[in-house]
Formats: structure tokens, C-alpha cells, sequence
């Protein structure tokens, strides 16, 4: 892909996930425009915690990793857009504790809570990536 600001490299920055129907309860359209679901929705949210839950420390981690592993709950019911939704708003409550206990980490020199935070984020970011994967290879079987 080329880095440039074409009608293609637009729509990825909105929305990476593919225009496939198996995608579709992972994006929203807004004003004709494709958006991540659980970028639009995720974000705002951890801005809010951050800003508006100054819990900071161990706890924040503990909470990061618990509402993360929530969320994935969306997969037990995945054609329920609004459970879904719920879903990627908590993913946004891990992140904005996650930064917050990364922040702490790393300014009280907790590498090991730093380090844990880390290695979740991997798995769950892999996760994702595992089932964006499972769903265009289903796609493909069943259109091909």
C-alpha cells in the first residue's frame, strides 16, 4: 500500500477493518463514511477515564486486565450489534486504565506490574488480530 492521502489510505485511517460483510458490526457508518466501532467508541471512552478516574496504581492494572478480558465477551454473542457495542466500550474503560496504570508503572518503577500490563496488551491486540483473521477466512469459504 502506498502511503498517501488517496481515497484508499483515507478509508484505512477511519476504518481498518476490511469492507467485507463479515465486518460489518465492526464498523459504524457515519455521514457515508466507514468508521472502526470500537475506535469511535473506545477512545472517547478511556479519554473519560483518564480524565475522570484518577485511579492510579496496581488497581488500575488489575482493572485494565479484567474489563480487556470482558470484552471479549462479544465474541460468545457476535451478531448482537448493541452487545457488541457494549463491548468496545469497555475495551475503551481497559485502555483508559491501562494508560493510567502503565503511567504509574512506569513513574513508581514497577517493571514487573509494567511488564504484566505489556504482556497483556500483546495478547489482546494478537486476539484481535486472530479473529479479524477467522472471520476472512470464513468469509472466503463461504463466497468462494
Amino acid at each position: 500500500m502506498k502511503l498517501s492521502l488517496s481515497p484508499e489510505f483515507k478509508d484505512l485511517l477511519f476504518s481498518h477493518h476490511p469492507d467485507f460483510p463479515c465486518f460489518q458490526n465492526d464498523v459504524i457508518v457515519l455521514f457515508n463514511r466507514r468508521i472502526c466501532a470500537g475506535c469511535l467508541l473506545g477512545y472517547p471512552t478511556a479519554f473519560l477515564i483518564i480524565l475522570f478516574v484518577p485511579l492510579y496504581g496496581f488497581w488500575s492494572i488489575v482493572l485494565s486486565l479484567y474489563f480487556a478480558a470482558l470484552s471479549q465477551f462479544r465474541r460468545v454473542i457476535p451478531h448482537n450489534r448493541l452487545f457488541g457495542h457494549y463491548c468496545r466500550l469497555l475495551a475503551g474503560v481497559a485502555f483508559g486504565f491501562g494508560i493510567g496504570g502503565l503511567f504509574w508503572a512506569i513513574t513508581m518503577r514497577e517493571w514487573l506490574m509494567a511488564i504484566i500490563l505489556v504482556i497483556g496488551s500483546v495478547f489482546y491486540f494478537f486476539s484481535r488480530l486472530y479473529s479479524m483473521k477467522l472471520k476472512l477466512e470464513q468469509y472466503q469459504k463461504t463466497n468462494h
